[in-house]
């Protein structure tokens, strides 16, 4: 039988190659799935996932990025924001505080509906830091009766600043809007609000406390502790829909979310940390350095854990005041499987 090949024989060998080579990359190189995440409310920090996924981060650390998912992110104004978008469709992830995930989920405003599934970070820890209501030094505010027919400023009206300030007050038998203004300003201009003597007292988390707090001329009158026992002021969700249709994708965004929590925290690694944060919060690296990853910074649970327990508190209190038609038990609206390590 002779070997050589027939023209027709080489002809359909060369149609298969060509055939092959157009369609074979397509198919070794498929888009991963994308992902569109939205955080919301200021950058750094506080809102530690402005850092790890960023650019640096995510070319750096994020061993799962661009292979297992992509990433759209969206950065709004606040939480409120962020919960509208997921409502019309327009977001899979995001990080929203449990006042605002419970209002969404009460009027049923996700088609679908969605998950608690990470955490960010929490506020009450003994030892911690704790988002602070702030007056000028020379105020004559001493305490918080003192905020009597005063103006407070809070990011966003139903955010969590606005539930401790409105727990704060009952204490002391005050109510917002009833005895005193309550008035809405982004957190980076509610430091320049304060010394202009437009609000007496406003919010200020990390990393504007610190900022505020290095430049002098104000002090704290109350904090989260005040209100409430530990308790998660920002977690992450997901839609329901993400979640049965790319599951995969999802945990592979939290696995290399809690790896990058592991490197952000591992000394060796501090100096970078400490110089990535300070370029994309555009603070001064003396003061990023003063309070980032420790004691002086909040508390964030090492694996990203989140519970009911560190939820409910804020979402009594909104149902206490009314702010829900009905309670919510936040146990049905966790899941902490999509996790890397069990919680």
């Amino acid at each position: 039988m002779s070997t050589k090949l027939s023209r027709r024989h080489l002809g359909k060998a060369a149609s298969a190659s060509l055939v092959g080579a157009l369609f074979a990359p397509h198919i070794a190189h498929a888009a991963p799935p994308l992902i569109r995440y939205a955080t919301a409310g200021g950058l750094g920090p506080n809102e530690i996932e402005t850092v790890i996924l960023g650019d640096w981060m995510r070319n750096t650390v994020l061993s799962r990025y661009n292979k297992d998912y992509r990433l759209d992110l969206t950065y709004a104004q606040a939480t409120p924001q962020t919960a509208m978008m997921v409502a019309a469709g327009q977001i899979d992830m995001a990080v929203l505080t449990p006042p605002v995930f419970a209002s969404t989920t009460a009027k049923d405003a996700v088609p679908g509906g969605m998950k608690i599934v990470a955490d960010c970070y929490q506020d009450g820890h003994e030892g911690y830091a704790s988002q602070a209501f702030y007056v000028l030094a020379d105020s004559p505010i001493k305490t918080v009766a003192d905020l009597r027919g005063k103006t407070v400023a809070v990011n966003a009206y139903g955010s969590t600043p606005d539930v401790v300030l409105t727990t704060v007050l009952k204490k002391y038998d005050l109510k917002p809007r009833r005895d005193l203004d309550v008035v809405e300003i982004v957190f980076p201009s509610i430091g320049p609000a304060l010394r202009a003597k437009r609000v007496d007292c406003g919010v200020l988390p990390l990393p504007f406390g610190a900022i505020e707090l290095a430049k002098g001329g104000i002090r704290p009158v109350f904090s989260g502790k005040d209100a409430f026992p530990p308790f998660t002021v920002i977690a992450q969700v997901a839609t329901n829909d993400i979640l049965h249709q790319q599951p995969e994708a999802v945990a592979a965004l939290l696995a290399d979310y809690v790896d990058a929590l592991h490197w952000l925290y591992d000394p060796a690694n501090r100096a970078q940390a400490v110089r990535v944060t300070a370029g994309i919060t555009k603070s001064p690296t003396a003061v990023v350095d003063s309070y980032f990853l420790t004691k002086a910074d909040y508390y964030r649970d090492p694996n990203a854990c989140v519970s009911a327990q560190l939820l409910q508190p804020l979402v009594d209190a909104m149902a206490a005041d009314g702010l829900l038609a009905a309670p919510l038990d936040m146990a049905k609206y966790v899941d902490t499987s999509f996790l890397p390590h069990p919680c």
